[in-house]
């Protein structure tokens, strides 16, 4: 009968002790989720224009929305998808414009929690906007996408 007693107690410790394991098998793959599908919000507020970009990252892969809102100019809405390589983002932008839906690549270097926008030659092939070359953009420093609070 002990032998029994011992056998069962054996077995609950045993049970016990994998579902703390199973919990934190649980928990790192939730905590390695999160860190790869992390979401951040950056803004570029001027006296009267507003650039906003929301990006969510599954690894070195980036989609999102973004929106440009100039005074005096259409307000241009759309998503982007792209790669994040080192620190520049390269994306297509589909937006919104005056009823027409249009792509173009959009750049951005990241610096700390600001993205900064990168412009360059360009041309248009299978109606899309192309930059000519990525390696020669530059990255102007007037409009620096801030990090903010999603909402």
């Amino acid at each position: 009968m002990k032998v029994f007693n011992i056998l069962i107690l054996a077995a609950f410790f045993a049970s016990c002790n994998s579902q703390e394991k199973d919990t934190e098998k649980t928990s790192s793959q939730k905590t390695e989720q999160e860190k790869s599908s992390a979401i951040n919000c950056y803004e570029f507020v001027g006296e009267a224009d507003t650039v906003t970009l929301k990006v969510t990252h599954a690894g070195d892969s980036i989609s999102g929305y973004l929106v440009y809102d100039f005074k005096e100019k259409d307000k241009n809405t759309g998503t982007i998808l792209g790669i994040m390589n080192g620190n520049i983002l390269v994306a297509d932008y589909t937006f919104m414009s005056e009823g027409i839906q249009s792509t173009r690549q959009v750049a951005f270097r990241l610096e700390g929690n600001t993205f900064i926008e990168g412009y360059g030659e360009s041309f248009s092939q299978n109606d899309k906007v192309y930059f000519k070359n990525i390696d020669s953009l530059k990255f102007d420093s007037f409009f620096k996408l801030i990090e903010i609070d999603c909402q």
